[in-house]
């Protein structure tokens, strides 16, 4: 979501995507949303690709959605604001992951004529990542375990759905300019009326009604 060359491009994934469901899954365990857990709001990309995902997936499978926040070992360590969150995926499930291969790179950069006791903290802190890494694997594995596998078809429906709504949209935006155009041309004629003007009757059509203003 959210390429970099533009909506119709967004469209396409989007229509790739629910192709490939229909063509190869009839059910799914869970989707899994990865986020950087040290942005304090969403950036516009992630917004409106998670606003499209809610368009998606209907609220009864939120419980197989889950945020997988990076970059943060811990929630006490999360900057990512709840409000960035739409609606639906609020009680969606969250993990805390700080890639530990990411850590290692940075310790064995450093490590070399460095004073012992740092190296020893890095290594310390790199091997409680690793640690903690492993564990939240656990977590997420152990969650998934345990979630019932749901039926693709509801997507498919709220998916044509989002498309049918979509393409509704030109038109009636196109039907709202028309009104307003009708509207101004309502509103000089009550103003000529008003001002006793040189018109002493007119005639004209509003939204298929053929009317007379004396």
């Amino acid at each position: 979501m959210a390429d970099t060359r533009g909506i119709e491009q967004d469209e396409l994934h989007k229509r790739d995507i629910n192709a490939k469901i229909q063509k190869h899954l009839d059910s799914f365990t869970a989707v899994l949303i990865f986020a950087d857990g040290t942005v304090p709001r969403l950036t516009v990309r992630t917004d409106y690709a998670l606003s499209t995902l809610s368009a998606i997936f209907p609220k009864s499978l939120a419980e197989n959605i889950a945020f997988v926040f990076t970059s943060v070992p811990s929630l006490l360590s999360l900057n990512f604001s709840e409000d960035s969150i739409p609606e639906v995926l609020i009680g969606a499930e969250r993990f805390f992951l700080d890639n530990p291969v990411a850590l290692q790179q940075k310790y064995l950069a450093r490590k070399g004529p460095q004073d012992k006791k740092k190296l020893r903290d890095w290594r310390r802190l790199t091997l409680a990542g690793e640690q903690n890494a492993l564990e939240v694997l656990v977590e997420l594995f152990d969650w998934l375990d345990g979630l019932e596998s749901q039926p693709t078809t509801e997507i498919f429906y709220f998916y044509n759905m989002s498309q049918s709504i979509e393409a509704m949209i030109p038109n009636t935006l196109a039907q709202i300019d028309q009104a307003a155009t009708k509207m101004a041309e309502i509103d000089k004629l009550i103003i000529a009326y008003k001002s006793n003007s040189k018109v002493s009757s007119s005639s004209f059509s509003y939204l298929g009604f053929n009317l007379i203003l004396v």
